[in-house]
């Protein structure tokens, strides 16, 4: 039977796409390669006994629109677990970051009082920046213009052309004296380096993503009960109530393109399913490289597609642990459990493990974020044992020696290695762990060059521009072919704006809605 529309990839932004084309009236089918739903938002055993979110493990950028829409919260998604955030620094000394402002500032006093008055004013630039971003979230991607013309709106051009033009860096050195504070910021990962010309758009479109609201109510961030797969579990229950079919194990050998128009999907059982439209969930090097015939696009095209920057991806070590970590920077304390702990000292170290990756080595001392979900969701973990998830950069996609999978108890060293610099007992609490690496990322998730956000989230590769102009109003440039994906406007991480906004892209061309009805983007 031919399908109105069938959706390549069961991730969660294909999966909300398939909620507001079905919820239209239109029947799709999902098809999804994996024997498992959710792409990068799952839940997995890999070790007995123990439940890890392997990729994605956390939410905060999630759109309240489609949040509300899909009464992801009155189905029973339950959020909490960070009301703070610990760092450890130079000299295993402790540092709390606390979400209440009155509490981090006084923290911050502690390193200096002309730090904790400069937070308000911080903060407040981020809140600006924001807000000038925030209206185009979910719409199409904003042109450099439309971006400026927010920014005069709210008579905020100084702080637009300051995020447009200076590194992060710079701008902690403006608001801040202590080390403490200039080293605490870290640019989103695939910029790399804090001194890099456009860590400051990145950093504003990071603070658009989790501090704006499109309704006014405020989601709850932290960790999922039930780790990340129970979130596209509820997703998946609820388009299917709307007649859409899921199917897993079934992986797309191509996307069937006839006299320039996309008609259907093969699976690479031979099957072939019918279309009036296909949408593609995967990343654009996978679906333009991999799944459309070459000879159905152009030369051009597919050099831009290949030149696209997937350079830098992460490490996920997942842990099983007998008992909690303990840490020299906090003895006999709990606040590193209840909060995500930064081992991140300062810039140098920051450079050195950027330098490390941009070369193709190993990490010798990487970024680590270490998340311990179990304390606040006991279901992950038998009883007195624990969780933890270490999010690290950078890691190179391609090792300049050897392979990721003859290397992977090699890093898996490294990492123990560095841990007993900081913590006294991990070894010792340690029952079983796993290292995922960019090569595990491309061979088991299906993210190209093990690349979370489909394509690096650069200056070049944002807004109008992402991932490139031909793709960036998410239609594909063969006829009813449209991409929905992480690699598309706004971000990747787990939000559901590309999904919601591809969706109504299509409901446009469909004749549903009005063309530009549905954009958020206040730009007056």
């Amino acid at each position: 039977m031919k399908r109105d529309i069938v959706i390549v990839g069961a991730g969660h932004n294909g999966l909300v796409t398939a909620f507001y084309l079905a919820r239209a009236g239109f029947t799709v089918e999902v098809v999804e390669a994996r024997g498992i739903i959710g792409g990068a938002c799952t839940t997995q055993e890999l070790i007995p006994g123990y439940r890890f979110s392997p990729c994605a493990h956390w939410v905060g950028w999630w759109r309240p629109k489609v949040v509300e829409e899909m009464q992801l919260l009155q189905r029973g998604v339950e959020v909490d677990g960070t009301e703070l955030q610990t760092r450890i620094l130079p000299g295993n000394r402790p540092f709390v970051r606390w979400i209440d402002d009155a509490r981090f500032q006084a923290e911050i006093a502690r390193f200096s009082p002309a730090d904790a008055d400069a937070w308000p004013r911080w903060k407040q630039f981020w809140a600006t920046a924001r807000d000038i971003i925030g209206p185009f979230l979910l719409s199409y991607p904003p042109t450099l213009a439309e971006l400026l013309q927010r920014a005069r709106a709210l008579r905020a051009e100084d702080v637009f052309t300051t995020v447009l033009t200076t590194s992060l860096a710079e701008l902690a050195d403006r608001f801040f004296e202590s080390d403490t504070m200039r080293d605490m910021f870290s640019a989103p990962h695939d910029l790399g380096s804090v001194y890099d010309r456009g860590t400051g758009l990145a950093t504003a479109l990071a603070a658009a993503m989790s501090g704006y609201s499109e309704t006014g109510a405020r989601l709850p961030a932290g960790y999922i009960r039930g780790g990340m797969g129970r979130l596209t579990e509820v997703m998946a229950d609820i388009v299917r109530e709307q007649g859409v079919t899921i199917r897993t194990n079934c992986p797309v050998q191509r996307i069937l393109v006839e006299n320039g128009k996309a008609v259907g999907v093969e699976l690479t059982d031979g099957e072939r399913i019918g279309a009036r439209i296909v949408i593609s969930n995967a990343d654009p090097k996978r679906t333009f490289l991999r799944l459309v015939d070459p000879d159905a696009l152009s030369p051009p095209f597919l050099a831009k597609i290949r030149s696209l920057r997937t350079d830098i991806a992460p490490l996920k070590f997942l842990c099983a642990l007998s008992e909690l970590p303990e840490y020299f920077a906090f003895p006999g304390s709990d606040l590193p459990a209840r909060g995500p702990l930064v081992i991140n000292p300062d810039r140098a170290y920051h450079e050195r493990a950027w330098d490390d990756a941009r070369h193709g080595r190993l990490p010798e001392a990487p970024i680590m974020s270490i998340n311990i979900p179990s304390v606040w969701d006991q279901t992950l973990a038998p009883p007195g044992h624990h969780t933890a998830s270490f999010w690290m950069l950078f890691a190179p996609v391609h090792l300049a020696e050897g392979t990721w999978p003859e290397r992977r108890d090699e890093m898996a060293e490294r990492l123990l290695t560095q841990l007993d610099t900081y913590s006294p007992n991990f070894r010792r609490a340690l029952v079983d762990s796993v290292l995922i690496t960019p090569w595990d990322l491309e061979q088991d998730v299906l993210l190209t060059d093990g690349n979370i956000h489909h394509v690096d989230i650069t200056p070049s590769q944002m807004f109008w521009q992402r991932p490139m102009p031909e793709l960036a109003r998410y239609r594909a440039p063969i006829a009813g072919l449209y991409v929905c994906g992480a690699g598309q406007h706004p971000y990747g991480e787990v939000s559901g704006a590309p999904g919601h906004n591809a969706a109504h892209a299509i409901l446009e061309d469909l004749g549903v809605i009005e063309p530009g009805s549905w954009e958020q983007r206040l730009v007056v």
